[in-house]
């Protein structure tokens, strides 16, 4: 059967400026609405279908970039978590908390149609975890270990749920082991004092959903690689603090300031 992978990058509302067409010199082009197309043929007719946003009296201001590769029992999804912002002074603007990317394992449901997403497995990573393993893989093999001081649920794994008791710690283990034919595997588990299969905090069912196991292909692996070195500069904030701080060292040098050291 053909392997599955999906991507995408889901809009939601705003009421923001439209963007340029790409390549376009007319002024008129600038205010142009963003929209969406989608061409039909027909035996030697072919259609194009237009959609804009504005006619649905709302521009996208929210995005959820996902890329999800579907194996036979689980499935491996990757998404992106944004810092969080905070004023700096008057008027400046400064990183509160970084954000992070977040791998979640969904098991296939136990009829074999489709997948349970309600009982996934999330494991985030710092943005240092991201960097280790673009170092490190495909070549070598990484081991990530989070300890569940909490409950299960939240995106950092550290937050929701009842505390665990003492000598009762659980760790969240992701495994990345390079497999045959440049493939690689990613493995989800819980273990206890070294054990793996463990039920993971708050688990009602009578067997556990983990450990999740999905393979990659080398292809699949360089889209997350890239996923992963777009992605940095982002989730650091990097990228938006830069920008402001562009646009003010600009603005300063235009009127006749100077930046001072």
């Amino acid at each position: 059967s053909r392997r599955l992978t999906s991507v995408s990058s889901t809009l939601s509302s705003s009421s923001d400026g439209a963007l340029p067409l790409a390549g376009s010199r007319r002024p008129q082009d600038v205010s142009r609405p963003l929209s969406s197309s989608s061409i039909t043929s027909i035996g030697n007719n072919t259609k194009i279908h237009n959609r804009s946003f504005s006619s649905m009296g709302m521009m996208p201001r929210r995005g959820f970039p996902q890329y999800t590769i579907f194996g036979p029992d689980s499935a491996l999804s990757i998404r992106a978590v944004l810092p969080q912002f905070r004023r700096a002074g008057t008027d400046g603007v400064s990183v509160e908390r970084r954000g992070k990317l977040v791998f979640e394992f969904v098991p296939r449901n136990a009829s074999g149609a489709g997948f349970a997403w309600s009982e996934k497995t999330l494991f985030s990573l710092s943005v240092e975890e991201v960097g280790l393993l673009l170092s490190q893989l495909p070549g070598n093999g990484v081991e990530l270990s989070h300890s569940m001081n909490y409950g299960v649920g939240s995106d950092d794994d550290s937050s929701g749920g009842a505390m665990q008791q003492s000598g009762d710690l659980l760790e969240k283990v992701l495994t990345i082991e390079p497999g045959d034919g440049a493939t690689l595997n990613f493995k989800i588990d819980y273990m206890k004092n070294g054990v793996g299969g463990q039920s993971p905090p708050q688990f009602d069912h009578a067997i556990p959903t983990t450990p999740l196991e999905v393979t990659l292909q080398a292809g699949e692996f360089e889209v997350i690689k890239s996923i992963f070195q777009t992605s940095i500069p982002y989730i650091l904030g990097w990228n938006t603090t830069m920008d402001i701080a562009s646009a003010a060292a600009m603005s300063k040098g235009m009127s006749g300031g100077g930046n001072h050291y």
